[in-house]
């Protein structure tokens, strides 16, 4: 059995100290730990969002206590069979890395892309073997939460895939927390070299379901012409509160496909930013939402068209039953001079229940004049209509249910470009409608 933190009795898990011995147990250099340090400033001196700030108008987190609280420690833990199932999927890897709370307990690479120069390895590791890499590619702090992952983040993933090179298998990660208590900052760097490739999969999962905490901050750099698929599976345990940061920076004619997909947690708070900083760039954001119970899923999302001539195509859907609630935000922002942008937001939310519950807040700040800006938002219950001629056809009600949901999910599924993941995405598409309708 892996030994786990223990529970603090006073919010002081979260301190210098722990910030200090944290960077002496890593050996780590001067600007990195003075790096850590002014996070943990920025941390101790915002508070807690509430409702009266408008981004956590919907998310209520009076109920959080940091003080139950605390990091997780390295220690002995062997591979899950949650890991070795997620790392399972049909279609190859190229690589992986596998993390359980602040251990690194796998990694692989193929011998290949080594020699190709492409590097996946922990973010403690890059930090002594590729450190300019890593430290002109550290991002501000937005909020309290990336500050306290920058103060406190352990392990963490980092890509290098040098320019002109073709990573055709994905690259994989799985960060996994296990025991009651814990908490773990998963943090992700990851460069994509001027007209290289690269598909990478990142897992977040609970071994055994207990109550913890989370947060996490992904970076992607697309140089020019790169081609960077991104796919982020949400699973955590229904007692884990998440908080999330997704940064996406691109450059002159990169392209970027990301797929975002919440599944589980207590509660999670995201944000979803794609910045194209210069003209030619494509983006493409997928989200697909599944949940239910009392789970309470919040999305922002950021299109923002700092140049011209960039396209953008955003497709969340998101569906609840029982209890639970989604929320989404998104933006899409046309800096002046960006000519010639072309945006798209769709927001499709279908509840399960009477008691489900869905907020779309959709938003355009336009300050060019020769753009074409759409965005759209719909909410709505299962048809009765549909449902109606379905099993006029025969078909039980469960069944034509369950075909309802599955085809309402289509649209984002069918546009996942590996066929293993969207394999895994069909199956728990499935078992959630299994426990709505079965269960």
């Amino acid at each position: 059995m892996t030994e786990l933190a223990t529970r603090p009795t006073s919010p002081s898990a979260f301190t210098r100290q722990a910030v200090e011995e944290l960077s002496a147990r890593n050996g780590e250099p001067s600007w990195l730990r003075e790096r850590r340090l002014e996070a943990l400033a920025t941390f101790e001196r915002l508070p807690i969002p509430s409702r009266q700030d408008e981004e956590y108008r919907r998310t209520d987190l009076r109920r959080l206590r940091l003080d139950e609280f605390a990091p997780t420690t390295p220690n002995g833990a062997g591979v899950p069979g949650a890991i070795k199932a997620v790392l399972a999927d049909k279609g190859g890897n190229g690589g992986t890395l596998a993390f359980v709370n602040a251990t690194q307990v796998e990694r692989s690479l193929a011998a290949e892309l080594a020699s190709k120069g492409v590097v996946l390895c922990s973010l403690d590791q890059a930090v002594r073997e590729h450190p300019d890499l890593v430290r002109d590619h550290l991002v501000e702090d937005e909020d309290k939460w990336s500050a306290m992952n920058s103060a406190f983040w352990t392990g963490g993933a980092f890509v290098y895939v040098p320019s002109g090179v073709e990573v055709t298998l994905p690259l994989r990660a799985v960060f996994a927390q296990q025991g009651a208590g814990g908490a773990t900052f998963g943090k992700t760097l990851i460069v994509a070299d001027e007209w290289s490739q690269l598909t990478y999969v990142d897992d977040t999962l609970s071994v055994d379901g207990g109550v913890g905490f989370n947060t996490s901050v992904v970076d992607v750099f697309a140089k020019e012409g790169s081609v960077v698929r991104y796919c982020h599976v949400q699973n955590w345990g229904t007692g884990v509160w998440n908080f999330e940061r997704e940064r996406f920076h691109a450059k002159r004619d990169a392209a970027i496909n990301l797929l975002q997909v919440g599944l589980g947690s207590r509660l999670t708070k995201a944000f979803v930013h794609a910045h194209m900083d210069e003209p030619g760039v494509s983006c493409e954001l997928l989200g697909l939402v599944f949940i239910g119970g009392t789970q309470h899923i919040d999305h922002s999302t950021l299109q923002d068209h700092r140049a011209g001539h960039c396209m953008s195509d955003l497709l969340f859907k998101c569906a609840m039953l029982e209890e639970a609630r989604s929320v989404y935000g998104g933006l899409i922002r046309i800096a002046p001079g960006a000519q010639r942008s072309d945006a798209y937001q769709n927001n499709r939310n279908l509840l399960l229940s009477e008691r489900a519950r869905a907020d779309s807040i959709p938003m355009l700040e336009i300050l060019a004049n020769d753009v074409r800006c759409t965005h759209g938002s719909t909410t709505s219950s299962v048809d009765e209509e549909e449902l109606f001629y379905l099993m006029s056809r025969g078909l039980p009600k469960a069944q034509a249910q369950r075909m309802i949901v599955e085809g309402f999910f289509s649209a984002v599924v069918d546009r996942v470009p590996l066929q293993g993941l969207k394999n895994r995405l069909s199956a728990e598409v499935e078992r959630q409608i299994d426990r709505l309708y079965l269960g």
